[in-house]
């Protein structure tokens, strides 16, 4: 047997995966990369936009972080292509302090991100607009990953955050006199239907010189994707070996339903027009003066397409298969 191939990957999560990365995680912990003959190893670094500037430095050859860095990266000329996408969805609740009882009350709050055109930025963006709020009539502030932020709303220092569904629910048993759940993730799916999520970038260079190691990283990570959605067990058994919260079983089977029913999980690498339509549709309207990048500029479908030939067919109503 060959020795396995070494990728490098920057994980724009930090230290940790929660719900919103098990995928990654999952294809890690479960050997599905291992099994595709991948040796990888994960740079935690803060945010997406720190995942693309690892990706761009060289410090690595993959980068794990949402769609919007990469895209805005990509606008702004670097060879940025993604490759697959980790999830379709955000598995987040908007936490806030116990005085904001309604979401007109989030005017003027003081709302806490990973960093600017972050994921969380992202998404919090897409929020405040559903709910018809102007965006300067919120105070950003970026404060990095998770545990600051959760450590910021504990301390009373900032008004909102959204925070993985998996913390949330911790933070409203354990805090309940001080922070609730103001939004959680079937209300913010309702209000943001195409959610922003975590994709998976290369460059062109690496595109160029080691094809055959993308096309086995995306179909370890469809294969991650599709055991989460087809297995609760597998679930759990990736929760438990990275969250940073300790749920008992009924809430962690809760969470599983909640993402398989929402079509969370990437089973065919969600690389569909009709979604990334939406995605590009979103991402203008939102970043108006950055360039306008078309997807055969940066969408890579080819990795996908070829992952999906060497898979059983796995039919989705949510994920359909790029053709």
């Amino acid at each position: 047997m060959s020795d396995p191939t070494p990728v490098r990957l920057a994980a724009g999560s930090g230290e940790t995966f929660g719900v919103d990365d098990l995928s990654c995680a999952a294809a890690t912990d479960l050997g599905l990369w291992r099994d595709e003959g991948l040796e990888p190893t994960w740079l935690p670094v803060h945010g997406g936009v720190r995942a693309i500037e690892a990706l761009m430095d060289g410090r690595v050859d993959v980068a794990y972080g949402g769609l919007g860095p990469a895209l805005a990266a990509r606008a702004g000329g670097a060879p940025v292509r993604i490759v697959v996408s980790m999830a379709r969805a955000l598995a987040q609740n908007l936490v806030v302090q116990k005085r904001i009882a309604e979401p007109e009350q989030l005017r003027g709050c003081s709302w806490a991100l990973d960093g600017f055109g972050a994921l969380s930025h992202h998404m919090a963006r897409l929020t405040v607009r559903a709910l018809g709020i102007a965006e300067e009539k919120i105070e950003w502030r970026a404060l990095g990953p998770p545990p600051e932020r959760i450590e910021a709303l504990l301390a009373g220092s900032i008004d909102v955050s959204l925070i993985r569904v998996e913390e949330a629910l911790s933070l409203s048993e354990k805090h309940g006199d001080r922070l609730h759940t103001l939004l959680g993730f079937a209300e913010l799916k309702r209000l943001v239907p195409v959610q922003p999520h975590g994709v998976l970038s290369t460059t062109e260079a690496f595109e160029a010189e080691a094809p055959e190691t993308l096309v086995r990283i995306v179909r370890g990570m469809i294969r991650a994707s599709r055991a989460l959605h087809a297995d609760e067990a597998a679930f759990e058994r990736v929760f438990r070996g990275n969250a940073i919260v300790e749920l008992p079983g009924d809430e962690i089977a809760a969470i599983w339903r909640q993402e398989r029913d929402n079509g969370g999980f990437a089973v065919n690498g969600e690389m569909s027009a009709v979604h990334w339509d939406a995605e590009f549709a979103d991402f203008r309207a939102l970043n108006p003066t950055l360039r306008e990048v078309g997807q055969d500029e940066i969408l890579a479908r080819g990795f996908v397409r070829d992952a999906l030939a060497a898979l059983p067919p796995f039919p989705s109503d949510f994920d359909p298969p790029e053709g």
